[in-house]
């Protein structure tokens, strides 16, 4: 279980999600699998920016928190995130490709109205096995290797958890790139509901079912309102 851990304290239009220049307080590493070796995820100075940088050599792991965002105040999602390569191999249409050289990930808590029976028992047999980390839902936004940006479908594995393609190809790797999306529309198109609420964040880098080996850097992640900037 996470220990209780409320997000920063909202200041005017932005709640900060991420200070890696303070630390990691509240941050910790999950495994999904634990047949699977765990990426590895530590603090590093990269190009100037303090990051928290994922390490993934067949591995997977999510590296997350408990985070509360008042989407109607701040429902754009920001961040800058780097990666070394893409992962060659992979391909999210099936369960052996389903590896990303970067992800974010958001946790979502959802109306029993949106949640068919069938769904509410498998999550309760999911929970029992894994835990009461797995979300009722999740948005993530990953950087793929052969999909285009603005792809979304969902995950091979469950249809709560929904996949969109924010960054694709190796052409941007080894430099830091910017990300602004509108979480709270993101979140109405694949779940339809306006009621969602969203529990924690987490990044990850996953190489379980390639075999490959990458990086991958996250750093400034935080919420502003509509008419705000993202703030780097």
């Amino acid at each position: 279980m996470f220990a209780a851990f409320p997000a920063e304290a909202q200041t005017g239009a932005i709640q900060r999600i991420s200070n890696f220049e303070t630390g990691t307080a509240g941050w910790r590493s999950i495994r999904i699998d634990k047949k699977v070796p765990a990426t590895t995820f530590r603090i590093r100075q990269i190009e100037g920016v303090t990051s928290v940088e994922a390490r993934a050599r067949n591995s997977m792991a999510l590296f997350t928190r408990r985070v509360m965002v008042d989407l109607n105040r701040t429902p754009i999602l920001c961040w800058r995130w780097r990666v070394s390569d893409v992962v060659r191999t992979a391909d999210i249409s099936k369960k052996s490709g389903d590896d990303q050289a970067a992800r974010i990930y958001i946790g979502l808590d959802l109306p029993n109205s949106s949640i068919s029976l069938g769904t509410r028992a498998k999550l309760a047999i999911a929970r029992a096995r894994g835990g009461n980390d797995i979300p009722d839902g999740a948005i993530n936004y990953v950087w793929d290797n052969r999909y285009p940006v603005g792809t979304a479908r969902n995950n091979v594995y469950t249809r709560q958890a929904k996949i969109i393609v924010a960054q694709s190809g190796s052409s941007q790797a080894q430099q830091w790139i910017t990300e602004r999306h509108d979480l709270a529309s993101d979140i109405r198109k694949q779940f339809r509901t306006r009621k969602a609420k969203v529990t924690s964040v987490a990044i990850s880098s996953d190489t379980d079912n390639s075999g490959e080996t990458v990086r991958a850097a996250f750093a400034d992640i935080h919420a502003v309102s509509a008419s705000a900037p993202c703030r780097f």
